[in-house]
């Protein structure tokens, strides 16, 4: 009431009064509103304590940071196979990016690969030179890596070369391969190649012309060359 008859009476006071009472609502505005009170640190945790974005944070005396556990209600992404491959951790932000790239050159789900070991292994040795008698990341020949690897990922002890490999095995149907099983091809006289089957059709193998690399039984040259597949036997497990 008091701006409208000062309104009447001074039309050219208008503007400023509408900038004062534009002025007052503003201040009540903040005066009231929660969202412009600074939050009080009782109010974002308590003693060594502190909240960001629901992330919980210890500050250890030592001046180190130590991550609790997310608060539950937030929920995480599991599957059944989490504890296998991601030492512990549930959820597939957490899975190393070299399964990412081995899942796609198998053209499978990234957590079907479930051998951690398997997957380090080939990742340490990928693209490695082929060089026949070798040992060493210089160069290394088919049987060499068979045997390393089989020995890191499963704990067992294969022969030497690929012909003393076959033999260890107990043949089974090329149908029947699963993750695990060897291949056996003759590149020269009799059995001379060795590659460990994967999945969908593709193997491991130290190869001579691109060194540690994945193939698929179905190229024509592996397809010519193919003899037999092996099934490794525990007798002589590491573990």
């Amino acid at each position: 009431m008091v701006f409208h008859s000062l309104y009447m009476k001074k039309p050219s006071l208008i503007p400023f009064f509408l900038k004062l009472q534009a002025l007052c609502l503003f201040l009540l505005l903040v005066q009231s509103c929660t969202l412009f009170k600074k939050a009080s640190f009782t109010q974002r945790g308590n003693g060594n304590t502190v909240f960001f974005d629901q992330v919980e944070i210890r500050i250890s005396p030592s001046n180190g940071i130590q991550q609790t556990a997310p608060d539950p209600a937030l929920g995480v992404i599991e599957d059944s196979m989490g504890k296998v491959y991601m030492d512990g951790f549930q959820g597939i932000e957490y899975i190393a990016p070299s399964f990412f790239k081995y899942a796609v050159l198998l053209d499978v789900e990234v957590e079907k690969l479930s051998n951690k070991k398997l997957v380090e292994y080939i990742h340490q040795w990928w693209s490695v030179p082929y060089r026949i008698g070798g040992s060493t990341m210089s160069g290394i020949d088919c049987s060499n890596f068979v045997k390393g690897l089989t020995n890191y990922a499963y704990g067992l002890n294969l022969p030497r070369t690929s012909r003393e490999q076959a033999a260890y095995c107990s043949e089974i149907n090329k149908e029947d391969l699963k993750e695990g099983d060897l291949v056996f091809f003759n590149t020269g006289r009799g059995i001379s190649h060795v590659g460990l089957y994967m999945a969908n059709n593709k193997f491991v193998h130290a190869s001579t012309s691109m060194g540690v690399i994945i193939s698929s039984l179905d190229e024509p040259y592996w397809e010519r060359r193919y003899v037999k597949s092996g099934r490794m036997e525990i007798r002589n497990s590491l573990k």
